[in-house]
């Protein structure tokens, strides 16, 4: 309160104008907290020596007018041009082969190696993510076998003496299954199927579709562990765990995440009404499961 944070949550979640409605965008607290520290950052950058001295000059007299009517400050959008001495500003701490593990926010967390990586934009400014790929004694490796990390969240793994989750989902312990033939043998390969139009409005109407749901909406509506999250999303728990925090430790979920919790919503909902022979088309089951 004293350092106008509060108001500045409330602005954002109740925000109208006619580029940005706060209430059809569905904001959740941690995507309200995000922008605002987004904008206290963007703020930071660019902060000039009038504004400053206008201000502080409004403190010392009492200027009460200028307080109400603060000065004007348009911040400009986050620059997506590299960095001038890329890459040698964006020096990546560690290079394929390194051993690695996330820094841990809890009792347990994941290790792997560090197989590739690239360069993006994260917290306003250009960052280096790396694709892990889990040891097999990793906890999330139950269900994926890598996963993307900021560098901010990994350090050299020295040891491995992290706790393995004893409550990995069962339906996770089947989940690397043999790789086999979904498709009619007898269909001619070389000539794939031409598309009605039909066939391509359904896949304009899928290229356009919205569906996405939250981690925190989707962990809200069903009782469900972090570790069955990460299998949903084919990630690691140890990025799970960073969807859930806060400040500097919070990593936002992707569009796919997002999407691959919005059919898994979809599939609880309506599991009872999909016939089997269409569910086990869609999930490619093996008779009996």
């Amino acid at each position: 309160d004293d350092f106008g944070i509060t108001e500045l949550l409330s602005c954002i979640s109740n925000y109208v104008d006619e580029d940005f409605k706060a209430a059809i965008m569905n904001l959740d607290e941690q995507e309200v907290e995000s922008l605002a520290a987004i904008l206290i950052q963007r703020l930071t950058h660019n902060l000039n020596g009038k504004l400053i001295a206008n201000y502080l000059n409004a403190i010392r007299h009492g200027d009460s007018h200028v307080i109400s009517d603060p000065t004007h400050l348009e911040i400009p959008p986050p620059s997506i041009e590299l960095p001038t001495h890329f890459p040698d500003d964006v020096a990546p701490q560690y290079q394929e082969g390194d051993r690695v593990r996330w820094r841990p926010l809890t009792h347990t967390t994941d290790w792997g190696m560090v197989i590739g990586r690239f360069y993006a934009r994260h917290h306003c400014q250009w960052a280096v993510c790396y694709l892990i790929q889990l040891d097999q004694d990793s906890p999330s490796a139950a269900w994926t076998v890598a996963d993307t990390a900021w560098e901010k969240d990994l350090e050299p793994n020295t040891h491995q003496a992290w706790e393995k989750p004893s409550d990995v989902p069962s339906f996770c312990k089947s989940v690397h299954t043999a790789p086999g033939h979904y498709r009619d043998e007898t269909e001619n390969r070389t000539h794939p199927r031409t598309l009605t139009q039909r066939e391509r409005e359904a896949i304009a109407l899928y290229s356009h579709c919205q569906l996405g749901l939250t981690p925190r909406k989707f962990y809200s509506k069903w009782s469900v562990r972090y570790e069955e999250l990460a299998a949903i999303c084919s990630r690691s728990s140890s990025t799970v765990q960073r969807w859930f925090s806060r400040g500097r430790n919070y990593q936002r979920p992707t569009s796919n995440d997002l999407r691959h919790l919005a059919i898994m919503d979809f599939l609880l909902e309506h599991f009872e009404e999909i016939p089997s022979k269409l569910l086990n088309l869609l999930c490619f089951q093996k008779p009996g499961q």
